[in-house]
């Protein structure tokens, strides 16, 4: 007499339920990395905007724009970034930052500079990678200062 089985066991829905688990896991992490990435993607595009920006207007100009509080736009930035571009990102918050002593010449240290500050340091650390070793920035704890212009008048 040889008897049919009707269903699963519980092991064998245990084993499944663990290793879709398991899974599920991985993929939730990957996401969570991918987004972090695509941010960090899109904090570099905007530091990249915003420096094109600034020599546009000072090739128009013949002067830099004017510093102003965090999360928001120098007016003088304005005309040459895109319409809806903002500083006061969810994820992120950019600040533009004027060093330039009044008479002009070189100051002690950076003249122009992006500070990108976030709360989530993991933003931070996927920035610095998407940046890497190309362009000038300085780092301390959640903020990263991307350098437009240096004390030598160059980036």
């Amino acid at each position: 007499m040889i008897r049919r089985r009707a269903g699963f066991t519980i092991v064998e829905l245990l084993t499944v339920m663990i290793v879709l688990g398991l899974l599920a896991g991985i993929a939730l992490l990957k996401y969570i990395d991918l987004r972090h990435r695509a941010r960090a993607a899109e904090a570099a595009n905007d530091l990249h905007s915003i420096r094109l920006a600034a020599y546009s207007a000072m090739y128009e100009t013949g002067s830099w724009p004017a510093e102003v509080g965090p999360g928001i736009v120098p007016p003088g930035l304005v005309p040459y970034l895109p319409s809806s571009f903002t500083f006061d990102k969810p994820e992120y918050m950019l600040d533009w930052e004027n060093f330039v002593p009044p008479g002009g010449g070189p100051s002690g240290g950076m003249q122009l500079g992006v500070v990108v500050t976030s709360s989530d340091p993991r933003i931070e650390r996927a920035i610095q990678q998407v940046l890497g070793n190309k362009l000038p920035f300085l780092s301390f704890g959640n903020t990263l200062t991307f350098v437009i212009i240096g004390p030598d008048g160059k980036s």
